[in-house]
């Protein structure tokens, strides 16, 4: 058998204050203060209430503003993510920024060494080629 609660008691001296009130004769000083005992019951009862729901608040807060950190969470790893792919994207461009150019002088500078294979640039395609071979931006 579990032990009453507050609450459970408080509603149990009401309802006794209550019923012994009849019994007390109108205008007495028993009576006055038997209704004054039942307004300060009825007062803790009162408060009583206001902390349960005052504590129910806070809990329910606790549990949104939890759920919202969560799904802010949640967000900013997505967003990490998102930057890190990004990144690595950049990286990528930038590589092929600098390999494709190598790759390109380096397919036309064989051939055109191949053609050359006297030692003399004779070829008006591979002279005029040979300046631009230098990878750098123009």
């Amino acid at each position: 058998m579990s032990e009453p609660n507050i609450k459970d008691l408080l509603n149990e001296e009401i309802a006794t204050e209550i019923q012994n009130l009849s019994e007390l004769k109108t205008g007495s000083d028993e009576k006055s203060s038997a209704i004054d005992d039942l307004a300060k019951l009825y007062k803790l009862r009162i408060e009583e209430n206001k902390s349960e729901w005052d504590a129910d608040e806070k809990y329910d807060r606790r549990v949104m503003e939890g759920e919202a950190n969560t799904k802010d969470d949640e967000l900013k790893q997505k967003q990490l993510e998102e930057q890190v792919k990004e990144r690595y994207f950049r990286v990528g461009v930038a590589a092929a920024e600098l390999m494709v150019p190598l790759i390109f002088y380096g397919i036309w500078m064989r051939k055109g060494f191949k053609f050359e294979e006297t030692g003399t640039y004779t070829s008006k395609t591979f002279t005029g080629l040979i300046n631009r071979f230098k990878p750098t931006k123009k």
